[in-house]
This record gives structure tokens, sequence and C-alpha cells, in this order.
């Protein structure tokens, strides 16, 4: 904790939450704040809270589908879509030097939307009756946490992902032992601005938020000594009545990633393994590709089955008509899309960097080591060598999903803020 300790009114916390998107842990802190009462604004690029957005903006389902916030009031909604739609248009676009533009280490990227954001959130802050606190998101606070801090505001950061120096330890093994898809790690691997405005943010912020413990240890181990409160995040709502999955064993075991197509996220080993079982297995991927073609991807655009980017609500069905979620990232927070599967009784294969290891351990599935698609192909194989497997994992990640869900966060969430409301100080 650095600086003076802020100001804040007894038992209440009035807070202004900023994040350029808005994904399904920033949707679940939303929820919170606003059934207690304590959201001032939502500051963001592109947002509605109407769903009647929905059908005057079909085209654009997808875009409008993952802005949709009905759980705050339009008056606390505060946005700048330009920047944000010009980058949307350019990672759409035809051919791969325009989509490089807005890609993550393009001029036009997503930290190019969240400082305008900021400085959109840095604004509301001068027109809002004083709040009491920012509540802001790593690598996209920096600047509103200055402006915060001084007017004297709490400033609580949410690290959803681990410290870059942990990332860059496992960008630098993916460059030994995937080097076709490093390209995709080129912002990992050398120093950038981007470091410096996450070392910053730990320095102005107040209060740290981590989803698991792998977060945290990285935030230990770089050695930052703040309060951190580990509140995990959740899985979905489990439907009443919802039945396990099955297979009977005919045709491929039919296999599904979700996520960025990067190698951070293990889409190297996600191949080599639809390459070992051939056609045993159907291999499904949904996710973003990079910003640029390069000999790696052309290869598993080949292997597999791209379906492209998809609405929450389509990949939810996708997960129902598949048997075996496949996450092999090398590193992250706490994988949202792992926790997704689970709510919809898809068994996992997962690694120790998905962050969930904790809850497939528990029966949904198995977990292996990054770097090893041998052990992939062998717990594939246990399907193919046992269909009646595929129902029963699935059984039990349903189980686990319910005891699992999104609840406990946001009390975790709403009783943070009111315990510093109140005046408990932490370290």
């Amino acid at each position: 904790m650095t600086g003076s300790t802020p100001n804040t009114s007894a038992g209440s916390m009035e807070t202004v939450l900023v994040h350029p998107f808005g994904n399904e842990n920033v949707r679940q802190t939303l929820t919170a704040l606003s059934e207690h009462r304590q959201l001032s604004a939502f500051v963001t690029s592109i947002g509605w809270t109407d769903s009647e957005a929905l059908s005057w903006l079909r085209p654009a389902r997808s875009l409008v589908e993952r802005r949709l916030f009905p759980m705050i009031g339009d008056h606390q909604l505060h946005v700048t879509p330009a920047s944000e739609l010009v980058r949307n248009l350019l990672l759409r676009a035809q051919p791969a030097g325009l989509r490089r533009l807005g890609s993550a280490s393009g001029p036009l990227s997503a930290h190019w939307v969240a400082n305008q954001v900021e400085t959109k959130a840095i604004k509301t802050l001068q027109r809002l009756p004083q709040p009491g606190a920012v509540y802001g998101y790593s690598t996209f606070a920096s600047k509103v946490f200055r402006a915060a801090r001084e007017r004297d505001m709490e400033t609580i950061l949410e690290v959803p992902h681990v410290h870059w120096a942990t990332t860059r330890h496992w960008a630098e093994h993916l460059e030994g032992l995937a080097p076709g898809w490093a390209v995709t790690a080129r912002q990992d691997l050398s120093p950038s601005l981007v470091h410096s405005k996450e070392d910053l943010e730990l320095q102005l912020a107040t209060r740290l938020i981590s989803p698991s413990a792998q977060v945290t240890e990285s935030l230990r181990a770089a050695g930052v000594e703040s309060h951190i409160a580990e509140i995990p995040y959740g899985c979905p709502h489990v439907h009443p009545g919802q039945a396990p999955l099955s297979w009977d064993g005919r045709g491929p075991l039919r296999v599904l990633f979700v996520g960025r197509i990067v190698g951070m996220k293990g889409i190297a080993d996600v191949v080599s393994a639809a390459k070992a079982l051939s056609s045993a297995v159907h291999v499904t991927a949904i996710g973003q590709l990079p910003g640029e073609t390069f000999p790696a991807l052309e290869d598993m655009l080949g292997t597999v089955d791209y379906r492209g980017t998809m609405p929450r609500s389509d990949i939810l069905l996708e997960m129902r008509k598949h048997h075996v979620l496949l996450l092999p990232s090398l590193v992250e927070g706490r994988s949202l899309a792992a926790l997704e599967g689970l709510s919809q009784g898809l068994p996992a294969v997962v690694t120790l960097g998905s962050g969930v290891d904790d809850l497939v351990v528990q029966g949904a599935g198995a977990v292996v080591d990054r770097f090893a698609p041998e052990q992939i192909v062998a717990e594939l194989q246990r399907f193919l060598d046992n269909p009646g497997l595929v129902e029963e994992r699935s059984a039990k990640a349903l189980e686990i999903a319910r005891a699992s869900g999104w609840g406990p966060f946001r009390e975790g969430i709403a009783r943070f803020l009111q315990e510093i409301g109140s005046g408990a100080r932490g370290k």
C-alpha cells in the first residue's frame, strides 16, 4: 500500500468500476455492486443496458451480447465507443496487415482502447459526487488510479492473470519448445510499456483482488507485499435437471478448445494431439485468431475445425455438443472457459496453467503437464477406450459446478467493499 489512507464513508462504498470491455468476472462484479447499492458508475468502451439493442443491432449480435449489462441502470453506464468500434473492424478485416493493427501488439490494440476508456473515467470522476473507490483491472487502470489517488480515493485492482514475470517465464519455454507459435507471445517475451503499466498499477493500488492461488503466488514472487484478497471466480449457473453428457463410442470423440488462438493457450499441444489421434477425434476450436498469418497457424487451420468467434450463449450450446474440453494453457488466472465448460457438464483436460486444476482434479477430468501432448493423447485415449467415462466425468463436472457458482464471488466482493467502507483496513 502506498501513500496516505483514502477517505471512505462508514458502511458504504460508492464505487466507480472501469473496464474497457466487460467479461464474465466484470459482469459478476457489476451484479454484486448493483445488488448492494455500491455502484456509482461503470465506465467502458461499448455497452447497453437494454436487451432491445439485440434486435436493432442484429448484424453485430456477438458484440452486443458481450456488451449487454442489464444488471445496472442506464444512468450508471458511461461509454466511449469510437476506438473499440475501430478495433473490432480491424480484427475482422482482410488482409492480415489490417488485422495486425488491432492485434495485441498493434498500435490500435486493446490497450489503445483502454487508454480512451481511462480518459473517459477520469472525466466521469470529476462529474460524480465524491465516490469512495475506483475498481480497475490489471493493465487497464494506471491513469485512472493516479487520478483517484490525487482525490484520496481507494484504488482496488483486480488481477485476473498472473504477474508478467511469470508469464515471461512460460513464454520463454514456448519459444524453445513450440517456436512456431512464439510470434504470438512477442509482447510477453520482451520488456514493454504494458509491463511498466502493470507494475505502476500495483504501486498505485490500495487493495488487490486475486481469483486464484497461482495469481496470488505470482504476485508474491514478484515482491508485491500489498493486502491481497483471494476471491475465486465461479462457474455459471447449472440449470435444474440438466443431464450429464454421454457418448456411445460411435463416431469420433468430439473435443473442444475455447480461447484465443495463441501459443500461451497451449494451441500447439491441441494441434499435436489432433494429429496423433487423427480420425478418432474431431477437434473444434473457437476463438480469436492472431493478427497475422504464419506457418504454424496455417497448419492449425488445416488440422482442426476452426469456428471463429461466437457469442457466449452459442459457446455454451457448443459445449453441450462435445465430449471433452481441452485447455492446455501455459498460464492464466482462472480460465473462464473451463468454468463455463464445467457448468455444461463438459469433462475437461487442463494444465496447471489453466488455474482451474483444483476443480477438475475433483473428478471432472484430468490435469496434465504443460508442453505434454503425449499426456493429452493418453487422457483422450481413456475416453476412446471407455466411452462411459464421458457420462461419469460429466456428472461430476455438474456436481462441482453447482458447488462452485458465482454466488460466493459476488458475496466476497460486496463484503470486501463493505469492510472497507466500515473502516476495516488491510495491509
